[in-house]
């Protein structure tokens, strides 16, 4: 356990310099005067910190669209005893990135975080259909293979361009828009180096379970529709090793009653599960803020709207439209596929505890207005049932 610890501190991210993560990081007051140190990986990060030579690591943990960061769970369940002790949401736009004097026409590889690549890969086949993708352990990663020539583009924020001498070639490039990505700050369980800002709400746990993901989907359903659970969001990814990492959380302070219950029902249910902590959830992110030069080069000099830009604004629209139609069209594909199965094995085609579940994620994620798209959702895909 460690004491608490004088300024500066050392703080790694996952790196290089220019990452989502680093931002993040540079977020909170205990950056300010720190030494921050850039790993390549998520469990170099935590290696770091549990090697003494780190006091804390952040690490990116979930998206909205793409969900949970694998690496990062991954390592999680790896390291010795880890606990958080802050958490960072940021807004996310992306951008390519490409050597100055790079045409759109000319680029044949783009490279990026698997995360990033999910969230713009309607805009690479739409825009770039001929270029193959390359991933990278992080998007500044990605912008240094394209600037030593490994790669003709990368995916990454705007922001990073000026690290390494790129340039900006198309903003806001990403499917999906209002999309936040959670960071955690992670440090030995129980470290006492970051005092809490506020008072905690939020208890995250992880632990292996047997089993790939896609098999798990009728047992995270049986917890999901139990009453303790039902505020509880549950993530899975691969372990690597044909089982998977669950991560959890839970509303509320491990000390306080109802958590504390809830607590102890997913340590019967899944005794691997260990906890990371309790902590003060962030509040609602600003909204994201270009670099300077690319906001300069979208706009006049007035800072007024041009012309060109309402029309460029309007077809980004019109391709966010397309691609939310063609994801919802998906969404009730597969649950058409999903009702097939429960009425072929006799059971009923809807399943309210599951539904009940997907109102509080969109209400979660946006707002009171959320859970009335969630029920439009629900309703259009029940429409769709087999008769």
């Amino acid at each position: 356990m460690l004491g608490r610890i004088p300024r500066p501190w050392r703080l790694t991210y996952l790196g290089p310099e220019g990452t989502f993560t680093e931002r993040a990081l540079r977020t909170l007051p205990e950056a300010d005067g720190s030494r921050l140190l850039p790993a390549a990986t998520a469990a170099r990060a935590l290696e770091l910190v549990h090697g003494g030579d780190a006091d804390a690591a952040m690490l990116p943990v979930h998206n909205t669209v793409a969900g949970p960061v694998g690496d990062t769970v991954r390592a999680l369940a790896g390291a010795p005893a880890p606990g958080v002790v802050r958490e960072v949401v940021l807004p996310v736009e992306f951008a390519l990135l490409v050597r100055p004097g790079t045409g759109l026409d000319t680029i044949r590889t783009v490279s990026g975080h698997p995360h990033a690549g999910a969230q713009v890969a309607g805009w690479l086949a739409g825009r770039l259909p001929r270029a193959r993708w390359l991933s990278a352990p992080s998007n500044a990663e990605a912008a240094r293979r394209v600037r030593d020539g490994a790669s003709d583009a990368a995916v990454a924020g705007d922001f990073t361009a000026a690290h390494y001498g790129l340039r900006v070639a198309a903003a806001g490039i990403q499917d999906t828009a209002g999309a936040v990505t959670r960071f955690l700050l992670c440090a030995h369980s129980g470290a006492h180096a970051f005092p809490p800002v506020r008072q905690a709400d939020r208890t995250s746990l992880l632990g292996r379970v047997p089993g790939p993901p896609d098999g798990l989907g009728a047992f995270l359903d049986d917890l999901r529709r139990h009453p303790l659970l039902r505020a509880v969001s549950l993530y899975t990814v691969p372990d690597g090793s044909g089982a998977s990492v669950l991560f959890v959380d839970c509303p509320g302070n491990a000390e306080q009653p109802a958590t504390h219950r809830t607590v102890q029902l997913l340590s019967l249910r899944l005794p691997g599960l260990r906890s990371l902590g309790s902590y003060a959830s962030a509040p609602a992110p600003p909204p994201y803020e270009r670099s300077l030069t690319t906001m300069h080069s979208e706009t006049n000099t007035t800072g007024e709207a041009a012309p060109g830009d309402i029309a460029r604004l309007r077809e980004r629209i019109d391709d966010l439209d397309g691609s939310l139609i063609g994801t919802l069209k998906q969404r009730i594909e597969a649950s058409r596929e999903i009702q097939r199965i429960r009425t072929g094995r006799g059971g009923a085609p809807l399943d309210s505890g599951r539904e009940l579940s997907i109102r509080g994620r969109y209400a979660e994620e946006l707002g009171e207005s959320g859970a009335g798209l969630a029920e439009a959702l629900l309703e259009m895909c029940r429409g769709w049932s087999p008769r």
